[in-house]
């Protein structure tokens, strides 16, 4: 096993090439940069803390997972901040990340050729965030993706495409929004794929990753959306065989 462990205030880059690779990385500051890239079997934990509540300069994660089973989890506090994550190969892959603050944004993209799951799971808390995921699964009737999506404040935005027209089965996509002004964004293509899309506040949005109608193609689908409070607005649209779609709306 070959382990890594770091404590900066500046700038890091780790790069392992082993099986059973581990690397924990702690930054606390302003302006830190982070770069992570592992092949194998792979494990990071990054927390990264901006100290100056009232400083412009943000903290910067990028990953780069690829092997037999990827597990990545990380912390960022303050404002700013940038998380970008890539996992792809056999096995499966997970990604827990979490940003608390003003103007945070984490994406990421997962592939998986092996018919293992891949699992992403973001929580940010604040205003005027962003989150993005793009999931694969690249082995027919194998696997299938997981997204789970929190975000609380003002402003946020979830976006989710899971799935292709010839492997995507199996996925399911999870977002729940607490606050006003915030947007959902979903496209998901396949079979046996299932949305729950939860909004609670006033003027928050459902549609499409480049439209405004949030797509689902395929067969067996459910969507389920839940929004509460006033001057909601959801477009969806299913296209297939055996799809169920359900809206609520209002207090």
């Amino acid at each position: 096993m070959k382990k890594v462990f770091l404590s900066l205030a500046a700038v890091c880059a780790i790069t392992t090439a082993f099986a059973q690779n581990q690397a924990t990385l702690n930054q606390s500051g302003t302006s830190q940069q982070a770069t992570i890239k592992q092949a194998g079997q792979n494990q990071a934990l990054v927390t990264q803390n901006n100290g100056s509540s009232t400083g412009t300069g943000g903290n910067s994660l990028t990953s780069s997972q690829a092997g037999f089973g990827n597990y990545l989890q990380s912390t960022q506090s303050g404002t700013t901040n940038s998380a970008s994550f890539t996992q792809k190969l056999q096995g499966s892959s997970y990604a827990y990340s979490t940003q608390t603050g003003t103007s945070n944004k984490i994406t990421s993209e997962q592939a998986s050729y092996s018919g293992s799951a891949a699992t992403a799971t973001f929580t940010q808390s604040g205003t005027s965030n962003e989150a993005t995921l793009s999931q694969a699964d690249n082995v027919s009737g194998q696997g299938g993706t997981y997204a789970t999506f929190t975000q609380t404040g003002e402003k946020n935005v979830a976006s989710i495409k899971q799935g292709d027209a010839t492997t995507g089965d199996g996925n399911t996509a999870t977002i729940t929004q607490k606050g006003n002004l915030n947007t959902a964004r979903l496209e998901q293509t396949g079979v046996l794929l299932n949305a729950d899309l939860s909004q609670v506040g006033n003027n928050n949005v459902i549609k499409g990753l480049s439209g405004d109608v949030a797509i689902q193609n395929g067969m067996s689908n459910s969507l389920t959306i839940s929004q509460n409070s006033n001057f909601n607005t959801a477009s969806v649209g299913q296209s297939g065989m055996g799809n169920m779609g359900t809206i609520q709306q209002g207090n």
